[in-house]
C-alpha cells in the first residue's frame, strides 16, 4: 500500500486549509494570487498535499474570474505532472468559460433560473459530457444534478454560501 505525500511546506499547507473554512474570502483570494507569484506554479499535492492542494482549488473557484483566469494554466501543468485532481482542472475550467459567458466543458457549474428551477450552465456537446467526466473522475452529470438539487433545497447552500439567483 503507498504511503500518502507528505507535504514539503507544512506551513503553507496549514494556512491553506484555514482559508478554505472561508474560501471566497477576499484576502484569502490575495494570499493564493501571492502564492502563485512565490512558488510560479500551482500548490499541488507534492508541496502542500492532498488537503492542501483541495484548498488552494477552493479558493481559486471561489475567487474572481482574474484569480480564476490565473489559476487554470497552472492548475492544468499540476494536472499533467500528477500534482493535481483532473476534476479540479475540468471544475475551474468551466468556473472560467461560465465566466467568459462561453459553454461549459465538464457541466460542473450550475445556476438557479428565475422560477427557482436549478440547472447547469450551457454545455458544449452534452452528449458525450458523462465521457469527459469519467475521463477526469468525476461521477456522471445527472448524479451530481441530484446532489446539487438536495443541496439548494434540503440545505439551501453549496459550498457553505447561500445560492443566490
Amino acid at each position: 500500500m503507498p504511503r500518502p505525500l507528505r507535504p514539503r511546506d507544512e506551513g503553507l499547507r496549514a494556512e491553506l486549509v484555514a482559508m478554505a473554512e472561508h474560501p471566497g474570502d477576499p484576502r484569502h483570494a490575495d494570499r493564493l494570487w501571492g502564492v502563485l507569484d512565490d512558488y510560479e506554479a500551482w500548490p499541488g499535492l507534492r508541496l502542500v498535499g492532498e488537503d492542501g492542494e483541495r484548498a488552494a482549488w477552493l479558493i481559486a473557484q471561489c475567487g474572481d474570474a482574474e484569480l480564476q483566469r490565473r489559476a487554470l494554466p497552472h492548475v492544468e501543468a499540476a494536472v499533467d505532472q500528477g500534482d493535481a485532481h483532473p476534476s479540479h482542472y475540468a471544475c475551474l475550467l468551466d468556473r472560467v468559460r461560465m465566466s467568459e459567458g462561453r459553454p461549459q466543458v465538464y457541466g460542473s457549474q450550475f445556476v438557479v433560473h428565475d422560477d427557482q428551477t436549478l440547472m447547469p450552465w450551457p454545455i458544449d456537446d452534452p452528449a458525450a459530457v458523462d465521457q469527459r467526466r469519467f475521463r477526469v473522475g468525476m461521477a456522471p452529470l445527472a448524479a451530481q444534478a441530484r446532489d446539487m438539487e438536495h443541496q439548494y433545497r434540503v440545505r439551501g447552500v453549496l459550498w457553505g454560501q447561500e445560492w443566490i439567483a
